[in-house]
């Protein structure tokens, strides 16, 4: 017996039309790379039609929507590495994010047969990707010379941070920019969309929602959003036996039963992607109660202490969403929500309801 990810439609459709509040003038690229952060790439982008566009990550991703039927604008983060990607994109109504200077080059040294849509990528504080703000309008004016549809993005890298004080610095290197050339820009990710997009209200902006589209805020409670959680991960108890007080549970022998109790083996583990620090620190949820994992995570197993509950073999648990929120179980092993999202295995399935 294995796992389950639940994908619930209504959520994510409502999710998508509680972000838009937030900057009702503003177009939504949706995102969708990594799988739709674990949900399902194919059925999500079917699901999230009133998007303008999707973004994913690589032309990987692009292309495998594209020869799905996936006919939507897409935006594609981390742009071409080739001419060949190049040119698939302006084939394929696919708008590349250039970054670097490499790109230029192939930019400079490729005809196209039909023309393109680029965005340009500023790095304002993130140092990741992008080009400086002084180097702006050398790049836009390379890019013009191919394009009539030439957009500027940056990234926001505190966003989602209680103490924020570096996100309006940002964003006012953008807006300078942007006060020069009447240009096409895009600057709020979720965390941004929830804490600023209402105090910047630009025209002809896009916001990418990505983690708040699947029902979890970045933001702590101070910023709010009615979003409610798309995923919600199950497993199937797989075995019950009762141990004695003193005797002690998997790996390593972590955990040594307190009293008299019976443990339940569920069929999952961390070759699904349950993080095995969750050993002896996580819960489970079955019919309003709540269950500690015990012992160590391992591949396939997680050990459950069901006392005298009324489980069974078949019984299924959940390991968050509805009941559990992903986000506190991320913060009980310092991790982040994207990461529990995107390391689920292919082992579970998924169903949408």
């Amino acid at each position: 017996m294995n796992g389950s990810i639940l994908i619930n439609k209504n959520n994510l459709i409502s999710n998508l039309s509680e972000i838009k509040k937030f900057s009702p003038e503003s177009k939504v690229m949706s995102m969708i790379k990594s799988d739709a952060y674990g949900h399902g790439i194919l059925e999500v982008a079917h699901l999230l039609k009133e998007s303008d566009a999707f973004a994913v990550a690589t032309i990987e991703e692009a292309t495998y929507l594209r020869n799905n039927n996936i006919d939507k604008e897409i935006i594609c983060l981390q742009g071409f590495s080739h001419s060949n990607e190049y040119k698939y994109c302006s084939e394929n109504n696919i708008r590349p994010v250039i970054h670097d200077l490499s790109q230029l080059k192939i930019i400079e040294n490729t005809t196209l047969d039909k023309n393109i849509k680029l965005w340009i990528k500023i790095d304002t504080g993130m140092n990741r990707l992008g080009f400086h703000s002084s180097d702006f309008q050398t790049v836009f004016q390379k890019c013009k010379i191919i394009s009539n549809h030439v957009g500027i993005m940056t990234h926001l890298a505190c966003a989602d941070e209680d103490k924020d004080d570096f996100s309006n610095k940002q964003i006012n290197v953008l807006q300078d920019i942007i006060n020069e050339e009447n240009i096409e820009h895009s600057i709020f990710n979720s965390a941004g969309t929830i804490r600023y997009s209402k105090k910047y209200n630009y025209s002809r902006h896009w916001i990418r929602p990505g983690l708040v589209l699947y029902g979890v805020n970045p933001c702590n409670s101070s910023n709010k959003i009615n979003v409610k959680p798309v995923m919600t991960l199950t497993a199937p108890v797989v075995s019950i036996k009762t141990c004695k007080k003193d005797e002690s549970i998997g790996y390593g022998h972590t955990y040594k039963v307190k009293n008299d109790t019976r443990i339940a083996a569920v069929g999952i583990g961390y070759g699904d992607g349950i993080p095995r620090r969750l050993s002896n620190i996580g819960k489970v949820f079955f019919e309003g109660s709540f269950f500690n994992i015990v012992g160590r995570v391992s591949m396939d197993i997680i050990m459950i202490d069901i006392q005298d509950k009324n489980i069974q073999v078949g019984s299924n648990v959940e390991l968050w969403g509805e009941n559990i929120n992903i986000k506190e179980v991320s913060s009980s092993i310092d991790a982040i929500p994207y990461e529990l999202m995107c390391a689920l295995g292919n082992r579970l399935s998924k169903k949408f309801f």
